[in-house]
């Protein structure tokens, strides 16, 4: 088996999903916490279709040997509608990025007193570094922040843990205001549909980097590791029931245990925005650069100039609007990857 690919597939999985939303406490709040222990039987729920999707999805893209997500909607889809997914999916690419930036250039202003555009153009220059090298620049990002947002997010949660203040889950109301969302089982389902978009589209935007022996496993171990993080934040969360309310939740628990567990948290968070950011941004001037055939580095920088300057647009407002739409789109999605590779084996 090849270790480095396996590794490198499942950090890059675990990156493209565990973006500020979900390391933020966030995500894992709405979609399962909110439903008191049903919400662990969700988290597994999710992390058994996040391995089995995974799997699928790279087993399909390296049959059709797709180089960006374009291709792989044309293939899953067909031509017409892929292009209509297409442009729709490069908009909430280019949102995401957006967000990305805004929710650095905060984390600066808030919790560092920096001004938040020191945040923003750090955090472009960082997308800038690994979109340079490439798709094996995006590996190699998320190969060296992800196992640091495992240690800092997995032990602050676990500290948390044992150090609550309830540690019985009962604390937390187990009911959800979103009336889109009636059930955990619902709930688990609409979590992934929509990360896994994201997903989807920066493992076909790798191309033949991606498209090697022992891929497929480091999806299953990508998934399995995404529903450990999101047990041990749900964990985290139920212990301090009162955090619930806050934007973000987890650095409100990291703040309990003092100021260095709150600091490391803050930086969880700026990690998690800079493998997002670089996902997004790698799909989008991969699909550029196969569709007009250009210079990738120009295209990197025009598209870093133009969304600078709005960064400045607020992040829970965007994730408001984003989240549904792709979570309804997603629906549509996966019974046709399902089916899609069932007639491939057969």
């Amino acid at each position: 088996m090849n270790w480095k690919i396996t590794f490198q597939a499942a950090a890059t999985y675990i990156g493209a999903i565990m973006g500020a939303g979900f390391a933020s406490g966030q995500e894992i709040q709405q979609f399962f916490v909110n439903f008191g222990r049903w919400g662990f039987l969700g988290i597994i729920l999710s992390a058994a279709l996040f391995s089995v999707l995974g799997w699928i999805m790279l087993d399909l893209q390296s049959k059709w040997r797709v180089n960006s997500y374009s291709d792989f909607f044309k293939k899953l889809i067909g031509e017409k509608w892929g292009s209509r997914v297409d442009f729709f999916i490069s908009i909430l690419l280019l949102v995401g990025l957006i967000a990305m930036l805004s929710g650095s250039g905060a984390l600066f202003n808030q919790y560092v007193g920096l001004s938040s555009w020191i945040g923003v153009l750090l955090t472009i220059g960082v997308i800038i570094l690994a979109l340079w090298f490439k798709g094996e620049g995006v590996l190699w990002i998320n190969t060296v922040l992800i196992p640091l947002k495992f240690i800092f997010c997995l032990g602050i949660a676990v500290l948390a843990i044992f150090y609550g203040l309830q540690g019985d889950g009962e604390g937390v109301v187990s009911t959800t205001t979103n009336p889109l969302i009636k059930n955990w089982m619902i709930s688990s389902i609409l979590y992934v549909s929509f990360n896994l978009t994201f997903a989807l589209v920066v493992f076909a935007s790798l191309g033949k980097e991606i498209q090697k022996p022992g891929a497929n496993r480091g999806a299953v171990f990508g998934g399995m590791l995404l529903g450990l993080f999101a047990g041990v934040i749900g964990g985290a969360l139920i212990s301090f029931p009162e955090v619930k309310t806050f934007e973000i939740p987890m650095v409100a628990v990291a703040g309990k245990l003092g100021e260095w567990p709150a600091f490391f948290y803050v930086l969880v968070l700026w990690f998690a925005m800079i493998t997002a950011a670089v996902g997004n941004a790698f799909s989008l001037v991969t699909r550029i650069v196969n569709k007009n055939k250009v210079n990738d580095h120009v295209v990197t920088l025009l598209l870093l100039l133009l969304v600078f300057p709005l960064a400045g647009v607020k992040f829970s407002v965007i994730v408001k609007v984003l989240y549904p739409l792709l979570a309804y789109m997603g629906l549509i999605l996966l019974p046709i990857i399902f089916s899609k590779w069932i007639k491939q084996k057969n």
